[in-house]
């Protein structure tokens, strides 16, 4: 008989510790409804529950729990009572579904408390990215996707976030399921391919662009992401086709005419691997044709560009220094009297624009200031071939000060 009573007495706590770990899970339901909505106490009850053995593996115990998580994440008493409270409510609902996808909320969750909460945590995220807090922005809009795969504005708002965090990795993976997407807007084919390039994948970047390219056939921004990604590349030959494409969609734009000028000039007179001039190509004088109308037509545009006055003066002063070095070698006074006329006609071309891309620069910046001491330098040299002995002394003090 006593083992009997001991065996009841065992039982009976048995059943008394049980249900008192599920009425925990009735008493945070009701702190957590209206009229009580006292949250803080619902929160303790129902972690509570779901950390016992007894009803962690109630369905409603996980229901409860996302639905308290959700409301804490809204209240502004009780917000600081956790940490992370989307998510934790978006766990509690999938461990819910997880122990019985039948549950009898299974539909309500689906239907109505999930797609909440999608939108919760979506406009938590860019709440989050407006502040500046990159990683947890990432983290929402990381779970938003979660939830719905195909949300564009997640995947897009998620890789600027991580585009801010330096994260290449995760940045291509987002952008990569934009483009399968085939995601309407070019900006992310610029990204895509601009990442690319960083890593020295010119053709994968390359590949990326001119897929854009054909889906957004009018775009300048595309045709200047692939020149960037050719100059980066050091295939000029390759730039001058796309750049005349795009002065032609851009005829106002003083840089392309500066980029499309240099390319042809690049191209006449290219150096070897240890940036020394190399052997000129056999189109030496159509390149530099093109490459001084390149500059002539973007200085109709913006006359006071200083670097487009700068390259165009140097263009030809030395057009003139390679006229006067001929010069030299013939061996007739009047021949060379002649040479000399045309040659001293090209250097005094060449002043105005110099002299303008020295009165325009603004001396701003570091290339600047570079750009500045060398127009300095070739008008030091200019006035010694025409012979402006004030002008000179003027440029080699202000060489000196500087």
């Amino acid at each position: 008989m006593k083992k009997i009573s001991l065996l009841l007495l065992i039982s009976c706590i048995s059943v008394s510790w049980s249900y008192a770990q599920k009425s925990k899970v009735q008493t945070a339901y009701n702190f957590y409804k209206e009229p009580y909505q006292q949250y803080d106490k619902a929160k303790e009850a129902i972690d509570e529950a779901v950390a016992n053995e007894a009803t962690s593996g109630m369905p409603k115990a996980w229901y409860y729990r996302g639905q308290i998580y959700q409301s804490l994440f809204k209240s502004e008493k009780y917000k600081s009572l956790c940490n992370n409270c989307l998510m934790i409510a978006y766990e509690s609902y999938q461990k819910a579904l997880q122990l019985d996808p039948k549950n009898e909320w299974a539909d309500e969750i689906n239907s109505l408390w999930i797609p909440r909460l999608s939108a919760d945590i979506y406009n938590d995220g860019v709440a989050e990215l407006k502040a500046g807090n990159y990683q947890n922005a990432m983290d929402r809009f990381d779970a938003s996707i979660k939830i719905q795969p195909s949300d564009t504005g997640a995947i897009v708002n998620c890789s600027i976030a991580a585009s801010k965090l330096h994260n290449n990795a995760k940045s291509k993976e987002l952008l990569q399921k934009l483009v399968d997407m085939h995601y309407k807007n070019e900006g992310i084919y610029s990204e895509y391919a601009h990442i690319l390039k960083t890593e020295n994948k010119t053709d994968s970047a390359l590949l990326i662009v001119r897929a854009a390219r054909q889906e957004f056939p009018e775009s300048l921004n595309l045709i200047i992401t692939e020149i960037n990604i050719l100059l980066a590349a050091n295939r000029p030959s390759e730039v001058a086709g796309i750049l005349d494409a795009a002065v032609k969609k851009d005829p106002t734009n003083p840089d392309l005419y500066l980029a499309l000028g240099s390319t042809y000039d690049n191209l006449a007179n290219p150096e070897d691997a240890a940036a020394k001039a190399a052997l000129k190509p056999a189109q030496y004088a159509e390149y530099m044709t093109k490459s001084e109308a390149a500059y002539r037509d973007g200085l109709k545009v913006a006359p006071e560009n200083y670097i487009l006055n700068y390259n165009l003066g140097v263009l030809i002063f030395n057009q003139g220094a390679e006229m006067a070095n001929k010069a030299n070698d013939l061996k007739s006074n009047d021949e060379y009297a002649k040479a000399k006329v045309k040659f001293d006609a090209k250097f005094k071309e060449a002043e105005p624009f110099l002299e303008k891309a020295m009165s325009n620069n603004p001396k701003k910046d570091a290339e600047d200031v570079v750009t500045y001491k060398s127009t300095l330098q070739s008008l030091k040299q200019l006035y010694v071939r025409t012979n402006e002995t004030q002008k000179y002394d003027q440029v080699k003090a202000e060489l000196e000060k500087n």
